[in-house]
């Protein structure tokens, strides 16, 4: 997936989160692109290896360049992209904040949609260190501008749904009801 539609799911799922968090929706997208954010030395390595515009690679520049899944700086897309990574290292981190579990299930969401939609010798390994590939069906990081557009309207509308749904009193955490019956026995 790409990262705007990463964006929106964390949004979404911040937006699902309880309203107690602060800025949960920023933190919900915040922690759902932070897989790729390893991803920033590996794209400005390639993009300046094949002369791409800013430095950026266009996905015709990875399909050309099959080298860079031996360059060091692909380690961090795989190591960030990992299950075993998320459970041994992002979790035990995550105890020392109160919005561990908003922060853990955005991440968790971005692995989860890039397995189905990373093929090739591009997928992702959900095991690193350890070489076992999950083949996905699809290449969403190839998307032009037009596809991520078009696909990302889908996260947006989930999470416009949900606040409406949310805002309205409809859909509430136990506390939250808590907190709203107190207000109208005020």
């Amino acid at each position: 997936m790409d990262t705007l539609f990463h964006a929106l799911v964390g949004a979404f799922i911040g937006e699902c989160a309880p309203k107690s968090i602060k800025n949960r929706r920023i933190k919900g997208a915040l922690a759902s692109m932070s897989p790729d954010l390893l991803n920033i030395p590996c794209y400005l390595y390639l993009g300046a290896k094949t002369n791409s515009t800013l430095w950026y690679p266009n996905p015709k520049a990875f399909y050309e360049n099959p080298w860079i899944l031996d360059h060091w700086t692909w380690t961090g897309w795989n190591m960030s992209h990992s299950l075993l990574f998320w459970a041994l290292i992002i979790l035990p981190l995550l105890w020392r904040y109160e919005w561990k579990p908003l922060f853990g299930v955005a991440y968790l969401s971005h692995i989860l949609l890039d397995l189905p939609s990373h093929s090739g010798i591009w997928s992702v390994q959900p095991l690193w260190p350890f070489n076992w590939l999950v083949h996905g069906w699809f290449d969403a990081w190839a998307w032009n501008l037009q596809e991520i557009l078009m696909y990302s309207t889908l996260p947006a509308f989930c999470w416009f749904f949900m606040y409406q749904l949310r805002s309205r009193g409809w859909i509430l955490w136990t506390s939250e009801r808590e907190v709203s019956v107190l207000e109208e026995g005020l």
